[in-house]
């Protein structure tokens, strides 16, 4: 992603089975100028998100971020915003069990 926006939105709920409730998101970023905010976003009803991981990345790598016990619907990658110029590059990954 070269842009803040929203990756698609993935059903991580089978019928009558539990919904998963563990969740990692792997951000990688290139040409950074000061900082973005990467999020993973989870909802109950795939309509109404709200974050899951929120956090702020000041330079360049790839990171992992991990949160637990969060039962959901779906999940989707949220590149939230970027300060500091529009140069970086946000790649976003993510797992569910």
């Amino acid at each position: 992603m070269t842009a803040p926006g929203l990756t698609t939105e993935v059903l991580v709920y089978e019928n009558n089975y539990f919904s998963t409730n563990d969740y990692t998101l792997v951000a990688t970023v290139t040409n950074i100028n000061t900082n973005v905010v990467v999020r993973l976003d989870g909802s109950i009803d795939g309509v109404r998100y709200g974050p899951l991981i929120s956090n702020t990345i000041t330079q360049n790598g790839t990171f992992a971020y991990n949160i637990g016990d969060c039962p959901m619907k779906y999940i989707r990658g949220n590149f939230f915003a970027e300060t500091g110029g529009t140069d970086a590059v946000v790649r976003l990954s993510f797992s569910a069990r």
